[in-house]
């Protein structure tokens, strides 16, 4: 039985947190896009200052850095994970990253494996991002155990996308593939990014560990905050990581939604910041 709710108004905000998914692209990429789309379009905001300036103003203590393996908005695997230790660098008491992953070819499913060790060995990131869905491969994938056996080995972590959408197949990402992994590689800390997206009721009963980001916006709109907080309390507390997709929501409306939900100060805690030091032994 959880205890009683006891929390100081708009706690949220105040509350020291680790934003466990952002996203900031290579400079001449994002000028690309304001190009493009305008400054003002969400990606044209994925910028090193742009993050930080949030994270101090929202008092977000650490960010998780993280890859999409898409070689088109970033670089190739090698280059990109350089990318990722120099941003953080920039900040390394507040900025982590994880690696990179490409697999073009059959000699990917071994490059994938040999950089994953020079990103964690050499270059301090600290776990792998998996997309299925940019990789066009399924999150249970053959081809991926090489890389994911490498996981096991180096003690680290790993985030699969969890979001189905195109342009791959519509399923590459879901949640039933993600618990096969998990079954064949009990070793491995699996986080699953955005809730598993519209399939959170099967990433309830699949996965371990979540990350609410952008899932949690599109619930409430769908279904308003105490269907969502019910949502959230099925997974538990001790599943539920905060992450935000940083550039693709502004800080502030999550903390409005999750101020209205019925958290103790305690579980807010864990969910905030416990949950993902943990996973990244900090």
């Amino acid at each position: 039985m959880k205890s009683e709710r006891n929390v100081i108004m708009g706690y949220w905000n105040i509350v020291r947190k680790f934003d466990a998914h952002v996203h900031v692209i290579p400079e001449e990429k994002r000028q690309e896009l304001i190009k493009n789309y305008g400054e003002t379009a969400s990606w044209s905001k994925a910028n090193v200052n742009i993050l930080l300036g949030n994270m101090d103003q929202f008092n977000i203590e650490k960010a998780l850095l993280l890859p999409i393996n898409d070689s088109k908005t970033f670089y190739d695997m090698n280059k990109t994970n350089e990318f990722i230790a120099s941003i953080v660098s920039k900040a390394p008491d507040r900025l982590f990253g994880f690696a990179d992953l490409i697999i073009k070819d059959a000699y990917g499913m071994y490059e994938g494996a040999e950089e994953l060790e020079h990103a964690i060995k050499d270059l301090g990131l600290r776990g792998l991002k998996i997309h299925p869905s940019n990789l066009n491969i399924p999150a249970d994938d053959l081809r991926l155990i090489p890389v994911l056996r490498k996981a096991a080995e180096l003690n680290v972590p790993v985030m699969y996308h969890s979001y189905p959408w195109g342009p791959g197949f519509y399923d590459m990402s879901s949640p039933d593939k993600i618990n096969r992994m998990i079954k064949i590689f009990p070793d491995i800390k699996f986080i699953t990014a955005h809730l598993g997206g519209m399939r959170y009721m099967d990433a309830i009963r699949a996965v371990d560990m979540v990350d609410i980001s952008v899932t949690i916006v599109e619930l409430v709109e769908l279904y308003g905050i105490k269907i969502t907080n019910n949502i959230l309390r099925k997974f538990g507390v001790e599943r539920l990581i905060f992450g935000t997709d940083f550039p693709e929501f502004s800080y502030q409306k999550y903390f409005d939604i999750l101020d209205q939900m019925d958290f103790t100060q305690d579980e807010i805690n864990q969910i905030a910041y416990k949950n993902i030091s943990n996973i990244l032994n900090l």
